[in-house]
């Protein structure tokens, strides 16, 4: 069996492509196509989570309840028990899994190799697929997502280390190949005009081989965009109602990135051209490395031998001015929508309780009868 391993690269429709197979594994599994449930239901963060030095901490281990090493070797064993017992119950012929953190935690060398080892123990071939967009693009995208995941910090250019790490697609692709061998390594540019139809699940299909005429359900895409405003109202917030409470998630944050969204419709956050450039500048070396390597060669008729210019239109600005009157009316949007769910689910609960007191009201009557 032949597994086509999807590490991302973060901010690449990677949820879009992980709706999608959730919502569509019991029909892929009559076709032959196992997406297991061990690695996660949805997003398969468990083999980073696997995979990453067991002494480590951070995040995505923090997110999975794991607070120790000790809870770590034992999270591990679970997964691979599981995708074991998955993988045994019918005789598939393919698998797909898709993870993006194991692009961006894993990150020696040593912790790609345990995931080699230990799905090579299942499949007789892994093919590694991977989609990379600008850098630039990449940033903006990736610091929504951190304050939306809790950062306080503000936008501005990552440490050296971070660039190489995260946003540096050779080095990713390099240590990839390293462990698997280029010749396992799939690169794709997330570019509308580069995905088949335009469409990252439409493309991840094609990449794998998946008949795309299976009859799929196809899930609506739920785009938590926040805009310049709300992001900034967002980042103060997790100063005083931080993601995580101690090593557990803090409950008490709920949905407020959906609340938010709900009242998002000004322009998204950027930077200054001047630093986007410069920024863009620090990967001219090793995106042109990735160009000739899985791309045929460098592009000419744009501002990066890899990429095309940035296509996106929607509107920006450089700053988000929060005035105190705005902080106001956005706490409040916040207050009322809560209200409301508290609201809907008082309404139910007295449904449900009308309904069973009818229930237990039949049921004497039967037994009076």
């Amino acid at each position: 069996m032949d597994l086509y391993l999807h590490i991302g690269t973060e901010k690449t429709g990677t949820t879009s492509v992980q709706k999608f197979f959730k919502a569509n594994r019991a029909l892929l599994a009559k076709n032959g196509i196992v997406y297991p449930v061990a690695p996660g239901k949805q997003n398969h963060m468990g083999l980073a989570a696997s995979a990453q030095d067991t002494a480590k901490r951070g995040p995505l281990r923090k997110s999975l309840g794991i607070r120790n090493e000790a809870e770590a070797r034992k999270f591990r064993a679970a997964m691979l028990t599981g995708l074991a017992e998955e993988l045994a119950a019918r005789p598939y012929k393919l698998a797909v899994m898709s993870g993006e953190h194991c692009s961006s935690r894993l990150i020696e060398d040593q912790e790609v190799q345990w995931l080699k080892d230990q799905l090579g123990r299942f499949f007789d071939k892994i093919h590694i697929l991977i989609y990379i967009r600008r850098q630039d693009d990449y940033l903006l995208s990736t610091y929504s997502t951190s304050v939306k995941s809790g950062t306080t910090a503000p936008l501005r250019i990552p440490p050296e280390r971070a660039i190489k790490q995260r946003y540096d697609h050779w080095d990713v692709l390099s240590r990839w190949a390293r462990v698997f061998g280029r010749d396992r390594i799939i690169c794709r540019k997330f570019e509308r005009t580069n995905l088949k139809s335009g469409d990252i699940v439409a493309d991840m299909l094609d990449a794998t081989g998946i008949d795309p005429d299976l009859g799929f359900e196809r899930p609506e895409d739920v785009n938590e965009a926040l805009d310049a405003e709300t992001l900034e109202f967002l980042r103060l917030f997790n100063k005083f109602v931080p993601r995580f409470d101690g090593r557990e998630v803090n409950p008490v944050r709920d949905n407020i990135v959906a609340l938010l969204s709900k009242v998002s419709n000004g322009p998204l956050i950027t930077m200054e051209e001047g630093e986007l450039d410069r920024f863009m500048a620090l990967f001219d070396e090793s995106n042109r490395k990735v160009a000739e390597e899985y791309f045929g060669g460098a592009i000419t008729t744009s501002d990066n031998p890899l990429f095309l210019p940035r296509s996106d239109k929607r509107e920006r600005t450089r700053g988000a001015v929060l005035t105190a009157e705005r902080a106001v009316e956005l706490c409040a949007a916040v207050w009322q929508e809560k209200q409301a769910q508290v609201d809907r689910i008082a309404e139910r609960a007295k449904r449900n309780k009308a309904a069973a007191q009818t229930e237990r009201q039949r049921r004497r009557g039967e037994l009076d009868e």
